[in-house]
């Protein structure tokens, strides 16, 4: 993506969302992102993440993959129907809570 594309997303961006400002240093810094990215598809990712966001996107925002979330490996997920062992999904079910837990109280 050239200067000129990326200075037509931020204008767009600008007219989403009024608090939006740019200037020249701001288009040079996201250009040394996004130049290695298609105008098109950033262009259908502001479309998509302004109809669900009341916040300016990130350069994060517009170049991330279609499916908007992080996936989980299918490698990652147990069938317990298949007689795969209860006992791990309760540990590993108790580490996520205990993750969430000690990442909740770090913030405070």
């Amino acid at each position: 993506m050239n200067k000129k594309e990326i200075y037509t997303l931020m204008v767009h961006i600008q007219d989403y969302y009024e608090k939006f400002q740019f200037d020249q240093r701001k288009l040079d810094a996201w250009h040394l992102v996004l130049q290695k990215h298609s105008f098109e598809r950033a262009h259908e990712n502001l479309l998509e993440f302004v109809a669900h966001s009341p916040h300016p996107p990130k350069i994060s925002d517009l170049i991330q993959i279609q499916s908007w979330g992080r996936a989980i490996p299918d490698e990652f997920v147990s069938d317990l129907t298949s007689g795969e062992d209860i006992g791990i999904a309760m540990v590993v079910g108790r580490r996520f809570e205990n993750f969430l837990y000690s990442s909740v109280c770090n913030n405070l």
